[in-house]
């Protein structure tokens, strides 16, 4: 996976919608399970890493148009709420789920005994942060994930809501009645640990989603269908995963966004301009474009895992629908 389809490329110059057929290309070539080796999934990142990091380049220098499609809204079929209406519906948000993590859900999902009706790709809100994401799907603003249980908004629709912020706790059983959310903030908490300086960190995602899931899926015995999904992914910074950017190209991107891929143009209206800068005005933002790294400073600096900006791996988000 050092190179690219010649189709692929092909595929760039023609007319039309891209984002169908790269989430399509991500999702059944790059990070397809048979790819996925259990034992060593460090190979399975690092091979998809390149091949993805190649095509963005290529992306961003030759089709920029395509980061325009992320601006659009998503699949009215991927919305969290309309599902929410049926009360033998479960929705499962993995905080900061990746496409890269899918060969691990489907294994697990064999595993419980439940069948795989669905594998497909969502959108992550802009930016690809978890506000941005809530405030999209659910009528209650901007808040935080653990305040969704206390939302009268959701009781109201008969949701009934759980956050799981300790994938060693069980979340509870509820209502049959209801339909049910549940937030985990498994795997977004753990890019936080000190392990995550270290490409190995991905190795112990892989390890411990089985507690996650353990405690959570496995926990959901009401429902005859769950629906996997995440409010973001993340991009990846190991070695040589970034685009080339000399210093003075970088040193304007420095001092606008610091240690974030993103910046509200409330806060800061001016932001450098370039090709690797996306103005949302709609939303009011400044967003970093593909796989640009800025120089961060402090604990920031040694962070492997991020997110926030647009870039294909933070935007592109899971979709699995199961049945119990």
């Amino acid at each position: 996976m050092n190179h690219l389809d010649r189709s692929i490329i092909e595929k760039l110059a023609q007319i039309g919608p891209r984002l169908p057929w790269v989430a399509d290309w991500l999702l059944n070539d790059v990070w397809r399970p048979d790819r996925y080796d259990h034992k060593n999934p460090l190979a399975f990142l690092n091979r998809g890493e390149d091949a993805v990091n190649l095509f963005e380049q290529i992306l961003s220098a030759a089709a920029d148009r395509t980061y325009l499609e992320f601006l659009g809204q998503p699949d009215p079929g991927k919305r969290l709420l309309p599902h929410l209406v049926h009360p033998d519906c479960a929705v499962v948000v993995f905080d900061g789920l990746s496409l890269r993590e899918i060969p691990m859900i489907l294994n697990l999902a064999s595993k419980s005994g439940l069948k795989i009706t669905r594998i497909d790709t969502s959108l992550a809100a802009i930016p690809s942060e978890t506000l941005d994401y809530i405030d999209r799907e659910f009528p209650c603003g901007a808040i935080s994930a653990s305040q969704l249980p206390s939302r009268k908004e959701l009781k109201h629709k008969n949701i009934s809501a759980i956050y799981s912020g300790n994938i060693n706790q069980p979340i509870s059983k509820t209502d049959a009645r209801t339909s049910l959310l549940v937030w985990s903030s498994f795997p977004d908490e753990t890019y936080n640990d000190s392990s995550a300086r270290f490409e190995n960190h991905f190795h112990n995602i892989h390890t411990i989603f089985e507690t996650a899931w353990m405690n959570t899926i496995q926990q959901i015995t009401s429902k005859k269908k769950i629906i996997i999904t995440s409010d973001h992914g993340y991009v990846y910074w190991g070695t040589g995963m970034d685009f080339p950017r000399n210093s003075s190209e970088l040193g304007p991107l420095n001092q606008y966004f610091g240690n974030d891929r993103f910046v509200s143009l409330n806060a800061n209206p001016n932001p450098p301009p370039g090709d690797d800068v996306v103005i949302d005005k709609s939303r009011n933002v400044a967003l970093i474009r593909g796989r640009v790294k800025t120089r961060s400073t402090s604990a920031a600096s040694t962070r492997l895992y991020k997110h926030g900006g647009l870039s294909l791996m933070e935007m592109i988000t899971p979709w699995i629908e199961l049945e119990t």
